[in-house]
């Protein structure tokens, strides 16, 4: 690779700073309490700088009294939202967790903090991919409080991941009835397209927008959201305007720069969809995003490059999955991710390994059973293949992408009736769908 090379250039930061920001912490007065790491996003700079001021307050707090466990809990606010923000995850979860634990292994903390930081652990957790331990903590905290609806979000989205979809269901009706706001709408709306009402889907998340504060990282994470639902079912030109919107009121805002990215994809301008797509790696070097960018170069025909970048996000991947194991408060599964990393780059048996890993852990989860029927289809194993789409299909999801994959699936079977009905109905939600997504690599 070329020493000015841009995804190499990107890569190497993002290992550098994993090396240096992954390492374990040690509780002593001088790092008890995890600096906010500077943003690559500069245009939210005013944003910042009252985070900024914020933190110092806390720990300013807490270096006086250490057992100031509402500041403790504040902090960890901090921390959650910069991880979001940022994509530091490793860094913000551990920062996170150490704080926690101080509280909850701590008998003589009340019980309305132990509640807050059971809440903030599930939400650790969720961010860690161990959706099995989020739902055990969040359990444990609503033991502490019935009545508050974050901690209902939270066993939502584990239900979700673990593929207990009608107990979802009826977490997200019980934190509709205590809080409808943009967390508790978001969650409507993600629950409805499980459910294959794209319609109903577009309105909770229409409304999650409307109910936040324009420009605010939570409200532009749903603007995109609805661009998202638009994009997907075939209306590209509302959806163009939606992640537009978004970067009007939050520059640089690094999913709706992956937005625009798909929207031109679709329409093929695969220059423009390049440019956006590296606007978002600037800001977050998440790895769904370069794999994005890996095959926005096949697409244009330079496939030396895509495989290159596909190889890097998988040595990346490699990079921060054995640093992984060395943390000492989090540790993220990392099953999916690399499941999809060795599917871009061919490697179907290793694909196969980790997505079965991630069914392993989720056997009722559509994405992970639509992840092991599609590697299963690739090796031309026809029976698991139609095995796990059905249980992909058991939530009557309207997704175009799912459905057409399907209909591959069942005309190799040689069902072609189901094949050519699902293919029909997956160009009715979808019309601009991009069929080459779903060429086997042989």
């Amino acid at each position: 690779m070329k020493k000015g090379n841009f995804i190499l250039s990107v890569l190497i930061a993002f290992i550098i700073y994993s090396f240096n920001t992954s390492c374990n912490f040690i509780s002593t007065k001088a790092d008890a309490y995890p600096a906010l790491l500077k943003r690559a996003d500069t245009a939210n700079s005013a944003e910042f700088a009252n985070l900024q001021q914020l933190y110092k307050k806390y720990v300013n707090a807490l270096e006086k009294d250490s057992n100031d466990y509402l500041d403790k809990i504040k902090l960890v606010e901090l921390y959650i939202n910069e991880a979001r923000i940022t994509g530091n995850l490793s860094y913000y979860n551990n920062a996170s967790m150490q704080v926690l634990n101080s509280i909850t292994e701590n008998k003589s903390v009340n019980k309305d903090i132990v509640y807050k930081a059971l809440a903030y652990k599930a939400t650790v957790f969720l961010s860690l991919h161990q959706f099995a331990d989020s739902k055990k903590v969040a359990e444990q905290a609503l033991q502490i409080n019935p009545y508050d609806a974050d901690i209902y979000g939270a066993l939502v989205d584990a239900n979700v991941e673990l593929g207990s979809y009608d107990e979802a269901v009826k977490l997200c009706d019980k934190m509709m009835s205590i809080r409808p706001d943009i967390r508790s709408y978001s969650r409507v709306s993600y629950i409805r397209q499980i459910f294959g009402d794209n319609k109903g889907a577009i309105a909770a998340m229409r409304m999650a927008v409307e109910s936040g504060a324009e420009g605010m990282e939570n409200t532009e994470w749903a603007r995109v959201q609805l661009g998202d639902l638009y994009l997907n079912t075939g209306h590209t030109d509302t959806a163009k305007m939606l992640y537009e919107s978004s970067l009007f009121v939050r520059p640089n805002y690094p999913f709706a720069e992956m937005g625009l990215a798909k929207m031109f994809s679709i329409q093929k301008q695969y220059d423009s969809s390049i440019v956006h797509c590296k606007n978002a790696i600037r800001v977050i070097s998440e790895s769904s995003f370069i794999s994005f960018l890996g095959e926005q170069y096949k697409k244009k025909g330079d496939l030396a490059k895509a495989q290159e970048v596909q190889h890097d996000v998988l040595n990346l991947m490699l990079e921060n999955e054995a640093q992984n194991q060395k943390e000492m408060y989090t540790k993220h599964n990392g099953n999916r991710e690399l499941a999809n990393a060795y599917l871009h780059i061919n490697k179907l048996d290793d694909a196969l390994s980790f997505a079965k890993k991630d069914l392993e852990m989720r056997p009722n989860n559509i994405d992970a059973n639509e992840l092991v029927a599609w590697i299963y289809y690739l090796k031309n194993e026809k029976q698991l293949a139609q095995t796990h789409i059905e249980k992909a299909l058991a939530t009557h999801s309207q997704n175009a992408a799912l459905l057409y994959k399907a209909s591959l699936i069942y005309s190799s079977i040689g069902d072609e009736a189901k094949a050519i009905d699902l293919k029909t109905t997956s160009f009715e939600i979808n019309s601009g769908l991009q069929t080459d997504n779903f060429i086997a690599i042989k």
